[in-house]
């Protein structure tokens, strides 16, 4: 009895190349959602601290700059040839208009009170968007332009805590075909290699914006309000409070000051009307 030979069909290189590096394209996307997902949070946790410092303690350090403005103009009158004081009055004026400035716009602004915690469902959506949608993920300029575009409405949504507004968009997109360019083997595999590539860089430039986020003041100051939350404290609240200490001592020493410029005023108008 003859024995019977099976032949195996083998893949060519190029095919088998293209499975290694849609396996490696796989992880990762996997990793730049993720790590999407994390700078995005890092970024809005950070928009909100900020928003809610401006709020609480940047209103009564405005209040005080132009209490302190106030108190450089008055003794700029008394001492109207002294350039050093005439200095520092428009220094104070300018730093009180900066302050005021930068708070005008968030109080007339709707604000939340409670601080950004995104739900885990929340988080899942994002993550699910950035896989399928991030734009270095797209076959050409064209179709990134447009997952661009689409991103930039998954962030605004993430931002709002809008879970319906990612799963609409989780649908749209799932919904929409995506053009690719070429046929074959090679041309995929040129794409995916392409794909990997600015996955890479991508990864690398978010660790670098993550770094540059916390090495500022603004995630400092989050360091610190974690630190306290953990103790059951308020640092903002406490930030304040320590101000309105401060805008008092500056009302009385406004007072004070405004009393003797008064008095000064007074006896220059009595000096002249003796001359006369």
């Amino acid at each position: 009895m003859k024995k019977q030979h099976f032949l195996v069909k083998q893949m060519p290189p190029e095919e088998i190349e293209l499975e290694k590096k849609r396996a490696e394209l796989s992880i990762l996307e996997d990793d730049l959602a993720l790590k999407e997902l994390d700078l995005t949070t890092l970024q809005v946790v950070l928009e909100d601290l900020r928003r809610r410092y401006l709020r609480i303690v940047g209103v009564k350090l405005a209040q005080l700059d132009g209490i302190e403005a106030q108190i450089a103009e008055i003794i700029a009158r008394l001492d109207p040839k002294n350039e050093e004081v005439k200095k520092e009055a428009d220094r104070r004026r300018t730093q009180a208009q900066e302050s005021a400035d930068a708070t005008g716009s968030i109080a007339a602004e709707e604000y939340e009170a409670e601080p950004f915690k995104p739900s885990e469902d929340l988080k899942q959506l994002y993550r699910d968007l950035a896989k399928k949608v991030h734009p270095d993920l797209a076959p050409d300029e064209q179709a990134r332009e447009r997952r661009h575009r689409f991103m930039q409405e998954v962030n605004q949504a993430y931002s709002e805590r809008n879970e319906d507004r990612l799963r609409s968009l989780l649908n749209e997109w799932e919904n929409r075909p995506d053009s690719v360019s070429g046929e074959g083997t090679g041309a995929e595999l040129i794409r995916i290699i392409r794909q990997i590539a600015r996955v890479h860089n991508r990864i690398e430039a978010i660790s670098q914006e993550v770094e540059n986020l916390k090495e500022s003041e603004l995630y400092k100051l989050k360091m610190r309000v974690d630190e306290t939350q953990d103790e059951s404290r308020n640092l903002l609240v406490e930030m304040a409070a320590e101000i309105d200490g401060q805008i008092e001592a500056a009302i009385a020493r406004l007072k004070n000051i405004s009393q003797r410029v008064e008095k000064t005023e007074r006896s220059r108008t009595k000096q002249r009307d003796s001359k006369r």
